[in-house]
């Protein structure tokens, strides 16, 4: 079977199987009837690009710097210096005279009589008051016992019976009583010399002092500072330039262009089988 009695099945099967309505407006739009279309596809691609790049040389440069230079200069500066003057000047100083003058008045004095008391104290004394007390105390609890004992004669050796203690030590708490010391306080009375007040009143000069206050002024002489201008020649510091050549070292740019691989993405049309073959 040749491909065009293929291709013509192929359009009887289409319009049999879609029907006459989407056929009604003739052939596909996109292949023609030709059961083949072209779509773009996305493709990426190497491709070579001139890109331009800054270089640096280097180049020697002879440069002329200003170099500072301190000199010193005689000139009249001003000088402000502090001179003493003598001034004359009025202290007003308020004083305080004081005069002492008296008066009688009434004193109230207070003396002390001699007598007695009776007071109660208490003092202490010491007893031995019996106490109990438990301690623990070894006892020997052993027994005699008889064994036989081998002893030595002229003829041999004799076997005798002996009693022998077997001690057997216990402890045993014990109740002791012993005497212990005890402070006790017991109150008593005595008659003590005591002091007692008796007020008293009597005419007494009192002094007093009277204040007065007054002003007066008292001359005197001091010295206080006054600022002086004058003209004085001084060495003062001042700045030159002088001119100074030197070689140095520069960095000259320049351009220069160059290929370079760069990846790009494209659109680029492919053949594939149309929708209205399906």
């Amino acid at each position: 079977m040749s491909y065009r009695s293929i291709k013509a099945t192929a359009f009887i099967l289409t319009i049999l199987l879609t029907g006459p309505v989407s056929w009604a407006g003739g052939l596909c739009n996109k292949c023609k009837g030709t059961g083949c279309c072209e779509e773009m596809v996305t493709e990426t691609c190497t491709v070579m690009k001139t890109v331009t790049e800054t270089c640096y040389r280097e180049e020697q440069q002879v440069k002329v710097i200003q170099v500072p230079k301190v000199i010193q200069v005689e000139k009249l500066v001003p000088y402000e210096y502090t001179a003493w003057v003598r001034v004359k000047k009025e202290d007003p100083q308020e004083i305080e005279i004081k005069t002492p003058k008296f008066r009688w008045v009434d004193q109230e004095y207070t003396i002390n009589v001699p007598g007695k008391d009776t007071v109660t104290k208490i003092r202490k004394r010491t007893e031995l008051v019996p106490t109990i007390k438990y301690c623990t105390v070894s006892e020997d609890h052993g027994c005699w016992e008889t064994k036989m004992v081998a002893t030595e004669t002229c003829g041999g050796c004799l076997c005798c019976e002996k009693r022998v203690w077997c001690p057997n030590i216990v402890q045993v708490t014990k109740e002791t009583t012993v005497m212990e010391k005890v402070c006790v306080e017991e109150p008593y009375t005595c008659e003590v010399a005591i002091c007692v007040p008796i007020k008293k009143t009597r005419r007494v000069k009192e002094y007093f002092t009277k204040t007065e206050k007054k002003v007066i002024k008292n001359p005197y002489w001091t010295l206080e500072p006054r600022k002086r201008t004058k003209m004085v020649t001084a060495c003062v510091p001042e700045t030159v330039y002088e001119e100074k050549t030197e070689i140095c070292t520069v960095k000259v740019p320049y351009k220069i262009e160059k290929q370079v691989p760069c990846t790009v993405t494209r659109q680029v049309p492919k053949e594939c089988p149309c929708a209205c073959q399906g």
